[in-house]
């Protein structure tokens, strides 16, 4: 019965396969390792403050980080995944603004510490539960979520993995949302190669080629913000030179200049907001 040992054989994974699922659950545990126990994150965090403080307030971020958190507020009666939640900071704001949130993260230290603030701040239990698990394929069910929001996760995952997961827990025309860093402006290429440290083995900022793949893409639409061209770099500098004086002149010129460049050199950016509605 040749035809009923070829529909067999299909139901069997292919050494290619198999070969990949082993590649993504190896990545899986570097990620988790390097937040659970080395605190990467936090060490980012740390060497940023200590020597390039104005790169975390400088106009455009600002600008940014406005919009992005305005998808976090207008949740109202919203069921929403905070997708790699952290300590659940997110995730209580948008308790707070009457979502019902489930979270995911790959450190259960993390995931411990979202559950204690959520329960410490007074939220019903029912309207959260937080989960330590794979962003790659998550325990929901198809069509779950309202809105899907995120920040800095999708550069440490497989991104078409991730990506097709999201669509699949998003309801058709639910939205998804990720505030993701870039990879092709040369300063910033020169920061992560001399941090190393700060940064997992895995992760891979956005490049030109990413962004084109989302606009590409049929199963979304897309309208996205960046930040950082000019304002990036500029930010690195004055926090040498200007350190005391964060919201200077040098700052304020380098951000009037990317205003009037638009949305070219995109990938040139620090940081993109990714704005996605599920088709």
């Amino acid at each position: 019965m040749p035809g009923a040992l070829s529909n067999a054989r299909t139901l069997l994974p292919t050494i290619a396969d198999m070969s990949a699922t082993e590649d993504i659950q190896a990545r899986v545990e570097r990620e988790r390792a390097a937040h659970t126990e080395d605190d990467v994150l936090g060490d980012n965090i740390r060497l940023k403050e200590r020597w390039f403080p104005h790169i975390f307030n400088y106009p455009g971020l600002r600008r940014l980080l406005s919009s992005f958190e305005a998808y976090g507020r207008d949740v109202k009666g919203l069921r929403v995944l905070d997708f790699g939640c952290g300590r659940g900071e997110r995730s209580l704001l948008m308790l707070a603004h009457g979502a019902r949130v489930d979270g995911i993260d790959i450190s259960p230290v993390y995931i411990s510490e979202a559950e204690e603030q959520a329960l410490a701040a007074g939220h019903d239990p029912a309207r959260f539960s937080f989960v330590a698990g794979d962003a790659h394929a998550t325990p929901y069910d198809d069509g779950t979520f309202d809105l899907v929001i995120g920040e800095g996760i999708l550069h440490h995952l497989d991104l078409d993995l991730a990506m097709s997961e999201i669509h699949r827990v998003l309801k058709p025309g639910g939205r998804a949302v990720f505030r993701e860093p870039l990879l092709d402006n040369p300063l910033l290429k020169g920061f992560r190669l001399l941090t190393p440290r700060v940064r997992t083995e895995d992760e891979r900022p956005f490049s030109a080629d990413d962004l084109k793949k989302f606009e590409r893409s049929e199963l979304w639409s897309v309208e996205s913000e960046y930040c950082g061209v000019l304002g990036a770099p500029m930010a690195v500098l004055t926090s040498l030179l200007l350190r005391p004086f964060p919201n200077n002149v040098l700052g304020r010129a380098a951000d009037r200049a990317e205003r009037a460049l638009g949305t070219r050199f995109e990938s040139m950016n620090q940081y993109v907001l990714l704005n996605l509605v599920r088709r």
